[in-house]
C-alpha cells in the first residue's frame, strides 16, 4: 500500500512539475514572440528608410541628367561639335 501511494505521488508530484515547465515554456515563448515582432518592425522600417533614400538618390540621379542634357544641348547650340 505505502509503495503504491508513493508511487501516485511521485507521478502527481512529476505532473506538476511538467504543468510547470510548459506554462513557464509559454511564458519564455510569448516573450519570445514579442521579441521577434519588435525586431521584424524595426528591420521592417530600416528597409523602408532605404527604400526611400534609394528613391530619392534615383530622382536626383534623374535630375542631374536632365540637367546635363539641357547644358550639352545648350552648349552644341553655341558650338557644334561636328
Amino acid at each position: 500500500m505505502r509503495t503504491t501511494s508513493y508511487g501516485i505521488i511521485a507521478v502527481v508530484i512529476f505532473l506538476l512539475g511538467l504543468g510547470v515547465g510548459f506554462f513557464l515554456w509559454g511564458l519564455r515563448s510569448a516573450e519570445l514572440q514579442r521579441a521577434v515582432r519588435r525586431e521584424r518592425a524595426e528591420c521592417e522600417e530600416r528597409v523602408a528608410e532605404a527604400t526611400r533614400r534609394a528613391q530619392a538618390a534615383e530622382q536626383r540621379i534623374e535630375q542631374e541628367v536632365r540637367a546635363r542634357r539641357v547644358v550639352e544641348d545648350a552648349l552644341n547650340r553655341v558650338s557644334p561639335q561636328k
